[in-house]
């Protein structure tokens, strides 16, 4: 399962939280800065970092902007988890990379991990389409002609109902 990184100051929250990503499979990595989220990628393999917004020593906008123009691993998800909800704060974090943003009054710890594991699996499966799209064949041949074929199944449908409605 993937290792998440939960960047949250709050101990009494980052240990519920801890416990609820464990129990669900994830390795879990826990931190109380944002000076301490960029040495943790520095030094293990993060697949989702949990981002709190407001964090000492360096906040999680800092965090964010610092991650995607910096070098560090492009495909780490960064999913801002905060009590700042404001359209601003949510376009400003989106606008600096986070893959999406969770408002922490609307979850349930349980809750949390599900839509977690579901942001994820979206992203991944964006992550895949665009693939799909750069290299539509991706060497099988027979994918064109499944396309083609459901294309004239399609276009066959069409001419039936027609006939039907003509007759």
């Amino acid at each position: 399962m993937a290792t998440i990184l939960i960047a949250e100051d709050d101990q009494m929250i980052a240990d519920i939280y801890e416990k609820k990503f464990s129990e669900s499979g994830f390795k879990v990595v826990c931190v109380d800065s944002g000076s301490d989220v960029l040495n943790s990628i520095k030094k293990e393999k993060i697949d989702i970092i949990l981002l709190d917004l407001m964090m000492p020593k360096m906040n999680g906008f800092e965090v964010i902007e610092k991650i995607r123009k910096s070098g560090y691993d492009p495909n780490i998800k960064i999913i801002v988890f905060s009590n700042l909800s404001q359209k601003e704060d949510r376009e400003k974090a989106m606008n600096l990379g986070a893959n999406g943003f969770i408002t922490k009054a609307e979850y349930k710890p349980s809750e949390l991990v599900q839509e977690v594991k579901r942001l994820t699996g979206q992203l991944d499966e964006q992550k895949k389409n665009e693939e799909r799209q750069k290299n539509p064949n991706n060497g099988d041949a027979n994918k064109k002609s499944k396309s083609i074929l459901l294309i004239v199944t399609a276009v066959f449908s069409i001419f039936i109902n027609l006939l039907y409605l003509f007759c």
